[in-house]
Order: structure tokens, then sequence, then C-alpha cells
């Protein structure tokens, strides 16, 4: 009888600890916070897990009240009886009951500076950000992926042509307008293509890259993040004293001067645990006056300027507007034609 009892009661433990973290993620459904740990398409999955879990407690009930009336059996003869030592059964159920217990104390909230300050700033959207989508991309003008924080950043070779040429300067030779919607004629196409030459890793973002050379502002959309920043940054010398405009939240690095903050999204693949920061310097009269982890939206003229020695994409800024936080603070990969981005 008192073997029972003791069942019973591990039975009941387990059964608490699964109905727990089924009522967190009901829990986290609820409140909309789920967004914050892990991404859109993972969603599903999750809940289809927290209804398992809500299934596999109830089953753990079940099993508890046949033990205390008497009625166990093993399942099978590889079944181990539970730990008899007080200490240990603490340690075991406390690997689990301690985040749960975490979970619900602690507020769900945005990750912000102070993690993109472990992981280190991405300041191009080149190779990393390309990867990150699960394709791989050309060059850029740094390495993303490799952190400015750490200051080890390499510039790899442009794939760009050996004498780079401005936006306007290509507009005037192919009788270009940059107006957005103006149509080219066929010599100005061929223009186009071979100002957009690549390699085989960022022929991917030739298409887009075309695209957003017409348009007068390069809007940065929440959809495609990732791949419209890496675009901009694999063919960088044509986009310089284009408009771009961008939303975030407002970083710092100790060594930036006054006017200079980084505009930055966390891109997230799967979880929380995997995300990695992305974003642009930005340089204005005004960026010392912006608090840490502000959201903005900045709006500015594409140049290029050196950090850490190495050269990078920056804005100058003409528009600083605080925003409020978006509903859904992270950015994701895009899976389809990256040429739509720009529609």
């Amino acid at each position: 009888m008192v073997e029972n009892r003791s069942l019973t009661v591990h039975y009941l433990f387990r059964a608490v600890i699964m109905a727990g973290f089924s009522f967190y993620v009901l829990h986290l459904v609820k409140a909309g916070s789920l967004v914050y740990y892990i991404a859109p398409r993972m969603e599903v999955y999750v809940k289809c897990a927290a209804i398992a879990l809500f299934v596999i407690a109830l089953y753990q009930g079940f099993l508890g009240l046949r033990s205390f009336f008497g009625k166990a059996e093993a399942a099978c003869d590889c079944e181990h009886a539970p730990p008899a030592s007080i200490v240990r059964n603490i340690w075991l159920y406390g690997l689990f009951l301690l985040p749960l217990t975490l979970g619900f104390l602690l507020p769900d909230k945005l990750m912000g500076s102070d993690v993109v300050a472990m992981k280190g700033m991405n300041l191009s959207g080149g190779n990393g950000a390309a990867k990150a989508g699960g394709r791989a991309a050309g060059s850029g003008t740094a390495a993303a992926g490799q952190t400015a924080s750490a200051g080890a950043v390499q510039a790899p070779e442009s794939v760009a042509p050996e004498q780079p040429v401005s936006a306007e300067e290509a507009a005037a030779k192919g009788g270009v307008s940059s107006a957005a919607g103006t149509g080219t004629s066929p010599t100005a196409d061929e223009e186009l293509k071979r100002l957009f030459e690549a390699d085989d890793f960022s022929k991917p973002f030739v298409s887009l890259g075309i695209k957003l050379y017409k348009q007068d502002r390069i809007v940065i959309k929440e959809n495609g993040f990732m791949e419209l920043l890496t675009a901009v940054d694999l063919f960088l010398d044509r986009y310089i004293g284009k408009k771009m405009e961008i939303t975030g939240f407002v970083y710092r690095e100790p060594d930036m001067k006054e006017n200079q903050f980084v505009v930055s999204r966390l891109a997230m693949m799967c979880c929380s645990a995997d995300s990695s920061p992305y974003g642009v310097l930005v340089e204005g009269a005004t960026a010392k006056t912006l608090s840490k982890d502000a959201w903005v939206k900045i709006v500015g003229t594409i140049g290029t300027t050196k950090y850490k020695d190495i050269e990078i994409m920056k804005l100058d800024a003409t528009s600083i507007e605080s925003i409020q936080a978006p509903e859904t603070p992270y950015v994701y990969p895009y899976y389809e034609d990256f040429e739509k981005l720009a529609d």
C-alpha cells in the first residue's frame, strides 16, 4: 500500500507538470505573447504539442488514481521504479518545475539591446541574412554573420564591376528614370543588367535589386526584411544617394559617436534562441536624444562609412519618427520569389 501511495504521488506530479506546460502555452496564445518566443510558422506545432501534453497529463492522472486504489500494474518489464531518494526526486522534478514557474512569473517582453549586445550586431544584410533565410548570397561590403562588435569582420571581394557606377550616372547613361513605375527601354534594360552583374551566389537578388533601383524610395518592409537589406548590401555602390525607409529599435555600441546609432531588428528562424540581430548604421543630428530600445522609423540617404575599419552601409537620416513597437516585433525569412518584395 505504501508503495502504491508513493507511485500515486509521482504520477500526480507528472500530471501537474505536463498540464502546467500545456496551460502555459494556452496562456501565451491568449495573451498574444507566443510570437515573442517562436516564429509564426512554428505556432501550429507548439499548439499541437500543448494538446498532446494535456492528453499525457490526463493519462498520468488516470494512472495515479489506479495506483491510489491499488490497481497499478507495470506497463512492461522494462519499467523502472521512481528513485527512493527525496533529494533526487526534488532535483528531477525541479528541472521541469523551475522553467515552468519562471515562465508564469516573469513578464513576457521583447528582446532588445541587451540581447544584441551579447550576440553582436550584424551591420550589413549580406551573407548572413541570406543564409539565415535558407539561401546563399554573394559578398557584401561586410560579411554579416561576423559581428561588428567582435571586430573580426573581413571585407570580402565585391561582386560588382571594377568601376562602380552610381545610380544617377547609370540612369543618365541608359536613359532610365528612377521614378517608381517608370518604364525602361530595351537599351536601358541592358544597361541595368550590366550594372547588376552578379555571380552564382548573388543571382537570386539581381531582379529584386533592379526593381529597387528604379524606386524613388527603397522601403525595407517587415516582410522580407533580411532579403531586402541583402539586395541593397550586395549592390551597395548602385544605391548610394538613394532614399531608404526602415523601421526598428535603437541600439548603440559603446564606441559609437553621439550622432550614431543602429536601427535594428531581430531575425528569427524558428524560436527566440536562434534569433540574430540585423541593422543599419544611422547618423543624424537628433540621434543622441533617442533612448535605447526606442522604436523609430527612419528615412535617410544611403551612403557608406567605416566602422571598426570595415566599410559598411549607413543612412544619413533626414527624418526620424518615434513609433510604437509593432505587434510582430521580429522579422522572418522570406520563402517566396524575392522579386515580389519590390512590388
